[in-house]
């Protein structure tokens, strides 16, 4: 059985990745949230706090992130400094700690943004940061092949708890529905199996792409 190392474990989509594969997979889940981790007190950006048991991974599923949509004149440079923190410093940090626990032919997933492949107003600063954790995967994937694959999944909003303050009633769910070319709004399940998808070897031929999961928002017009 893999293992495979959750990093941000109590978000949606991981929940969903746990509850739908866990019999495929050993996951080691680290969270702010303890009863979604497998150590207390976890912080990204802290590597003291980081589950230190020697095991080998198979992959590794990076899910931090914000939802930080604001006007940019409204947006103060500490927004950014956070923002960049929480997607990119806490995931190299991860890295760099765990990066010789990896097996030969493990798989590693960052969860981006739609914002890092389309300007959209008011996300200035999650585009910066989700569209900096696409070139670290690029670079990556070049430099960790042939033994390491790395991608990307970057999704249009979907229904989670983070989203959930912009989904809050009819009007505003049938508006977002609207824009969307399927007519939809994703759910944590479509994150989760593509997600599944790029831990098994039925992927072992693909690393080094930024994967769409967005009903076609980031390429389609309607």
């Amino acid at each position: 059985m893999k293992n495979i190392l959750l990093i941000g474990a109590s978000s949606e989509a991981a929940l969903s990745l746990y509850k739908n594969f866990n019999q495929q997979y050993n996951f080691v889940r680290l969270s702010r949230a303890d009863s979604q981790s497998c150590v207390s007190n976890f912080d990204i950006l802290d590597p003291s706090t980081y589950y230190t048991e020697e095991l080998k991974y198979d992959g590794l599923v990076y899910f931090p992130g914000t939802i930080n949509l604001k006007p940019f004149k409204s947006l103060k440079i500490e927004d950014f400094y956070n923002d960049f923190d929480v997607s990119v410093m806490g995931l190299i940090k991860v890295l760099k700690y765990y990066h010789s626990y990896f097996n030969k032919d493990a798989s590693l997933v960052f969860i981006s943004s739609i914002a890092s492949k389309l300007g959209m107003p008011f996300h200035s600063s999650v585009s910066v940061a989700k569209s900096a954790l696409v070139g670290l995967c690029t670079a990556l994937a070049a430099e960790f092949s042939p033994d390491i694959r790395v991608n990307c999944i970057s999704p249009s909003m979907f229904k989670s708890k983070m989203s959930g303050r912009f989904l809050s009633n009819e009007k505003s769910e049938e508006r977002i529905r609207n824009n969307n070319p399927l007519k939809k709004i994703g759910e944590s399940e479509d994150i989760s199996s593509l997600i599944h998808f790029l831990l098994s070897d039925n992927s072992k031929w693909i690393t080094g792409q930024n994967i769409s999961v967005d009903g076609g928002m980031s390429t389609l017009k309607k």
